[in-house]
């Protein structure tokens, strides 16, 4: 009866914030290649972004691609005030090339249907048809030249709809393995507050050889499969609908959420494990703060053996509840300067209104939930910082993760996890990004005693793919060769001792940092990438691996050859 009463306040409260204002939500995936431009054309001072938290809206999105043509001199300006007033936007990191200027139309005919909605002038991106036929345009490309399955873009309702398909051979020493994958991509919105998005696929693994696990990869591990003696089937599905006003919104959904920096991998909140459930809000009244709170239903693999019944054929049972609750707050005081600061918690066994206070201390939450002689919460702190140097368009970035957080307490062990970056857009050569990049995870992070308390998912870390007791040095370089064209060139070196168990005491003598068998990997490799229109794309890759295995991790060996397309992923 408690949990009723809370989701109709919290209905009621979302209904007493759309009737003030409105602004409709809904999350672009991160791996649409208009991040990577924004965070150019950031790096350039033509505007400011804030990647600590993601995703971005749609609408979001679009307000930066406009500041960007308000900001640059994309367009020919027609005064000389207006000259002046362009250029005195550009803080120092240069002017659009060519090709951004290419990019920027490409993601402008994207974002076309948000653009209208912020009174952006759209008539010469219009494709000009011979023959009319008011009906096509719901169908196909439309008149801003994007393709869809279906467009439907009016005043008090919106829907758009792709299919998603994609093929991927690939050759690893002789043998050879194919990744099949289909389902639907939709989104769209119900007047000016109610946003929606859906996108759900399966995927059928067959060949020589695949892999039933991708405990150290850093692709997201799997939920939902089933193992056949010569196949392998997953499936995904993420969903969100969004109540969005002036300065915020309030989310129920299914979807992925990162927090903190990191090319290679987040050590705060990353796609690793698969997505969870979860309400969100977040809340952005100005370009100098930003806030984030998730409380998430999270899958323990923890089988709760008082709820086994014995069937005729097998038996049936329920999983220890497990709970995921978070929030960061992100400053900006200067465009070129942002600390972000947060904490996050995993408890279990059942649900706890007062982690529903979003600015709560959680420690002190679990404090309250919890006796002195009994076992807390598992709980963590983080924060992250990046600089930008418009001038030279570069970016520092770090951050830092404590596990196994206990206040007061300066004899208890806390496992520490850092990361510290440094990118670069067009160093010496035009059209490029270099990438150096350093993480540490020491032993016993994203681990706790209790096996429904870890920081994981489905089995897999919620946090950076290589998993705690390790560490990474990474490298690379990209390379924009046409619109949409793509040489990327990488390199890593892995270090990685042994995994914790829950058999053994933790934080023993010897248990210090690569404790164990262990692990060097190097791995170096090219991938070739094209976006021909928009949402399909062309990609083969390289990769090369050299290991030094004295533990039983599973990775790929020697020469690695992939190629494929996908559309709508």
């Amino acid at each position: 009866m408690k949990k009723i009463y809370t989701f109709f306040i919290l209905i009621s409260l979302i209904s007493y914030l759309t009737s003030i204002s409105s602004a409709q939500v809904n999350f672009e995936p991160v791996n649409n290649s208009v991040y990577g431009f924004l965070e150019r054309m950031s790096q350039k001072g033509l505007i400011q972004t804030n990647e600590e938290i993601l995703p971005f809206s749609r609408m979001y999105i679009a307000e930066r691609l406009q500041k960007i043509v308000q900001n640059s001199e994309f367009r020919i300006q027609n005064s000389e005030e207006n000259a002046l007033t362009s250029l005195s936007m550009n803080l120092g990191g240069g002017r659009m090339s060519g090709l951004e200027k290419e990019e920027l139309e490409f993601y402008i005919r994207e974002f076309s249907s948000e653009l209208k909605k912020l009174d952006f002038d759209l008539t010469e991106y219009e494709v000009k048809k011979k023959l009319v036929d008011l009906k096509s345009d719901n169908f196909g490309f439309d008149k801003y030249n994007r393709f869809r399955l279906l467009s439907y873009d009016k005043a008090d309702f919106g829907l758009f709809i792709d299919p998603v398909i994609s093929y991927n051979y690939e050759m690893n020493e002789g043998q050879n393995s194919v990744l099949w994958s289909n389902g639907l991509k939709l989104y769209g919105n119900f007047g000016a507050s109610i946003g929606f998005n859906l996108e759900f696929f399966d995927n059928h693994y067959s060949g020589d050889y695949f892999y039933r696990t991708r405990k150290f990869s850093p692709l997201t591990g799997y939920e939902f499969n089933i193992n056949g003696q010569d196949y392998f089937d997953f499936d995904r599905m993420n969903a969100n609908v969004s109540f969005g006003w002036d300065w915020g919104s309030f989310t129920i959904g299914k979807d992925f959420n990162y927090y903190g920096s990191g090319e290679n991998g987040k050590i705060i909140l990353s796609d690793k494990a698969p997505s969870f459930p979860y309400i969100k809000l977040e809340v952005n009244h100005s370009d100098w703060f930003r806030f984030s709170y998730i409380h998430g239903y999270l899958n323990s693999q923890v089988i709760d053996s008082s709820t086994i019944r014995k069937g005729p054929l097998r038996d049936h049972f329920s999983k220890v509840e497990k709970y995921f609750v978070t929030h960061m707050i992100s400053f900006t005081p200067y465009s070129y300067l942002n600390l972000s600061l947060g904490e996050s918690v995993v408890y279990s066994d059942k649900f706890e209104p007062i982690y529903l206070i979003p600015v709560a201390f959680f420690r002190l939450a679990d404090h309250y939930l919890t006796d002195p002689d009994e076992s807390a919460g598992n709980a963590q702190l983080f924060a992250s910082l990046w600089y930008k140097n418009y001038w030279s368009r570069t970016k520092l970035y770090a951050s830092i993760f404590v596990d196994e957080l206990s206040l007061g307490n300066s004899d208890n062990p806390k496992a520490l996890a850092f990361n510290i970056g440094f990118k670069s857009v067009d160093p010496l050569i035009p059209e490029s990004e270099l990438v150096f990049e350093y993480t540490k995870i020491e032993p016993f992070n994203y681990f706790h005693a209790d096996q429904a308390q870890t920081y994981e998912n489905y089995g897999y870390q919620l946090g950076h793919w290589i998993g705690s007791n390790a560490d990474q040095l990474y490298l690379s370089f990209n390379k924009r060769i046409l619109r949409g064209l793509n040489l990327k060139l990488n390199y890593s070196y892995i270090r990685k001792g042994n995994e914790e168990s829950f058999d053994e005491a933790r934080y023993q003598d010897y248990q210090t940092f690569l404790w164990g068998d262990e692990n060097n990997i190097t791995q170096y490799g090219a991938e070739l990438n094209y976006e021909l229109i928009h949402s399909l794309k062309f990609s083969a890759k390289y990769n090369y691996s050299d290991e030094k295995l004295k533990g039983k991790l599973l990775v790929t060996e020697g020469s690695f050859i992939s190629f494929g397309f996908s559309y709508g992923m």
